[in-house]
């Protein structure tokens, strides 16, 4: 078996959701995750650009490419000790719920529909409907700038609303993540409500090139008080509809008719196209409410670095 794959000049706008991205210099496909640590190791020591994509889903990457290694771990080993799972970073989240929804566990069904892989929900602490990846969570193992394999229990993680400490260290890489399921039932019924909430979160969504929701939503104690002496719910997608932002566009980026918080790639949008119109609706936010909305998105410039918005 394989346990990676290099490719030369791949265009990012073909590996992430949003369809925006130059060439990457290399394009790093793992599908062993005992091959990680020492390849890790390596790419830090000798300074090369690197940054780690999962399936892409909410990343704006930068048009003139990347120049260095845009990394992608595709391994999805599984294993089960009675209620215990542990599964690998490059696990489709969608296929995680449905393994476990077959099972009879109902524990993930909440998290339906969210794109992405099981390492970037938990770097993303990725939730809904009241329910967060880490609510489930025992620990993760990862690969540190050095190379060397740690775990840290849930509660050492910083989760916070869409934050943890991997989202915080860039030079850490999730390998696996353990979890102890509790909400046992019928396959069948667990695997109806997945399917359901699947139909609703996705009959919500408009179809096209985006990365889901754009803004995370207003969450602190000083931004909720704001909101509620305003009567305006604490949600980006309908600040952003009062104001008047669906259909709106710049070049090829256009907020969408049927949901104000999702930022379409409509046309050939470019990154720049992607920035100026979110930062025109960020602004009017600012202005209307006095809440300064946060992306949920990654913005990433050609050397990896995140771009603040």
């Amino acid at each position: 078996m394989t346990t990676f794959s290099i490719e030369k000049n791949v265009p990012l706008s073909k590996v992430t959701f949003f369809g925006v991205g130059g060439p990457a210099d290399e394009l790093i496909k793992i599908s062993d995750i005992s091959f990680l640590p020492e390849f890790w190791a390596e790419t830090i020591a000798t300074n090369i650009p690197h940054f780690i994509i999962g399936s892409g889903s909410n990343l704006v990457c930068s048009d003139a490419g990347f120049r260095g290694r845009v990394i992608i771990i595709e391994s999805e080993h599984t294993t089960w000790r009675e209620n215990i799972v542990t599964i690998d970073a490059g696990k489709n989240l969608q296929k995680m719920i449905l393994d476990t929804s077959r099972r009879g566990w109902n524990d993930f069904s909440n998290l339906a529909g969210i794109p992405g892989t099981v390492g970037g929900a938990i770097r993303g602490n990725a939730g809904a409907y009241g329910s967060e990846i880490s609510d489930k969570l025992v620990s993760v193992e990862f690969c540190d700038e050095n190379g060397t394999i740690r775990i840290l229990p849930t509660r050492e993680c910083l989760f916070t609303y869409r934050e943890s400490i991997f989202k915080q260290n860039a030079s850490w890489c999730i390998m696996r993540a353990t979890f102890r399921l509790t909400e046992k039932t019928e396959s069948e019924t667990a695997q109806q409500k997945a399917q359901e909430l699947i139909s609703e979160r996705w009959g919500k969504y408009p179809p096209g090139r985006c990365g889901g929701s754009f803004f995370k939503n207003p969450s602190s104690p000083r931004d909720l008080a704001i909101l509620e002496k305003q009567n305006a719910k604490p949600f980006a997608g309908w600040l952003l509809e009062n104001l008047g932002a669906k259909g709106d566009h710049i070049g090829g980026a256009q907020i969408s008719e049927k949901h104000a918080n999702f930022l379409m790639n409509s046309n050939s949008a470019t990154q720049k196209d992607v920035i100026v119109l979110a930062r025109k609706w960020k602004d009017s936010v600012q202005q209307k409410f006095n809440i300064t909305l946060e992306p949920e998105v990654m913005l990433i410039d050609q050397h990896g670095k995140g771009l603040n918005l």
